[in-house]
């Protein structure tokens, strides 16, 4: 049986407040302009939007898709503690998920003709959520709160 490494379980849990910190990071920058498109969506007023702000909504929510992508790529990569394997490979899972969730949102926006595909939007929203609470689940467990 592998002995337990003090250090590998230090840079583990360093790692994975990381990607976490880079999450809620993203996730605060891009607040805003989900803010501003919801309005927008609200109002039946998307197609109404200066172009160049229905551009720029697009471009950061496709920087956050870039972030999270990245993010799942570094939790897949990670050397895991052994008793976190299980936590951790449904973590990675979700995350990965959660990522892919957000994708089909920036992909729901429609530069051309300037629409948004409420269908794949509303999927991605409730996809969203769904597997940020699976993450939320598995980071409870891994730091045992």
């Amino acid at each position: 049986m592998a002995k337990f490494n003090p250090k590998q379980l230090q840079y583990y849990l360093q790692a994975l407040q990381d990607v976490l910190t880079k999450t809620q990071e993203t996730a605060d920058h891009v607040s805003p302009f989900f803010v501003k498109l919801d309005s927008a969506k609200q109002e039946s007023a998307v197609a109404d939007m200066p172009k160049a702000d229905f551009a720029e909504v697009k471009a950061e929510f496709d920087d956050a898709v870039s972030v999270y992508q990245e993010n799942a790529k570094t939790l897949a990569a990670l050397t895991v503690p052994v008793r976190f394997m299980g936590a951790h490979k449904t973590l990675a899972k979700a995350y990965q998920d959660y990522a892919d969730a957000t994708a089909m949102m920036a992909d729901a926006l429609i530069l051309d003709g300037q629409k948004v595909d409420d269908e794949k939007f509303a999927q991605s929203e409730a996809d969203q959520e769904t597997y940020l609470n699976k993450v939320q689940a598995q980071v409870a467990k891994i730091f045992g709160v």
